[in-house]
């Protein structure tokens, strides 16, 4: 026999060894399966699953998204939490400091400018406030002439008058029953007022007329001193400058029994001191 016979010989026989090996059956009388063919028959033959785990391998198949898609959680899907959107961001030096936040713009405020205090106040000024509060209160006031006369007329009493002596000014007359000034004569009122304004310490007396009762009338009189002060207060004279007290019908001076008498005695007496 030649040396390719020889050859063949063995080839053929390596070849029909591997055919057996392949065909042979394994320990249990069963033909030996490949790994191919084992994944082939465990992903086909598997056994059917519980119907609750199917129901979790569909739940998780539908929101289980890829990470390189989307980078919301799976409990961030499910609840419905809104997803991130990234930007991109711009090269940042981490050296550089960031500008200062600009301050945003107040309202301008405007400041009512402070009034000096009464020491330091001209005649002029005063005089000017004294105008002001009378127009803004609707108080009858005499012409300019007739004021500016009462204004000299109270400067020259000063100048002649001696300190010590008390100077009784003519009384202001009030309506029945009201706390309100008579518009029937606002001079009284203005030549008080003016000698506050320079500089005199001013004693305002109320008084009322004997219809009601004691108690009543004495609240009424205090009513009508307040009213005076609380006026000449907005004028610019000051509370130290003021002084108030209310007799009711205590010291009436007229008779009580006729219309005049009482209208006389419904009244405010100021003192100058």
């Amino acid at each position: 026999m030649c040396v390719v016979e020889l050859v063949r010989l063995r080839v053929i026989c390596f070849g029909l060894f591997l055919l057996l090996l392949a065909f042979s059956p394994d320990v249990d009388g069963q033909r030996k399966k490949s790994k191919h063919t084992k994944a082939f028959y465990k992903n086909r033959y598997t056994p059917a699953k519980k119907a609750d785990k199917q129901c979790f391998q569909l739940f998780k198949k539908k929101y289980n998204k890829p990470k390189h898609k989307d980078n919301q959680s799976f409990l961030a899907s499910l609840f419905g939490t809104p997803k991130s959107k990234s930007k991109p961001m711009a090269e940042v030096d981490p050296d550089d400091t960031p500008p200062p936040i600009k301050p945003k713009p107040q309202p301008v405020v405007k400041k009512e400018p402070e009034e000096k205090p009464f020491e330091e106040q001209t005649i002029a000024e005063k005089h000017a406030k004294e105008d002001q509060v009378l127009e803004r209160n609707n108080i009858p006031k005499p012409t300019s002439a007739k004021h500016e006369e009462i204004r000299k007329k109270v400067e020259r009493s000063l100048q002649n008058h001696k300190d010590g002596e008390p100077i009784e000014l003519d009384p202001l007359y009030f309506i029945f029953d009201d706390a309100e000034f008579s518009v029937v004569d606002m001079e009284p009122f203005l030549v008080a007022v003016e000698y506050a304004l320079q500089g005199r310490m001013i004693l305002i007396e109320g008084h009322t007329d004997s219809h009601g009762r004691d108690e009543y009338n004495v609240k009424l009189s205090i009513q009508r001193v307040e009213k005076i002060r609380e006026l000449m207060h907005d004028m610019g004279v000051p509370d130290d400058r003021i002084s108030v007290v209310g007799y009711g019908e205590e010291k009436s001076e007229h008779d009580n029994t006729t219309v005049e008498g009482r209208q006389k005695n419904r009244r405010v007496d100021f003192k100058v001191f």
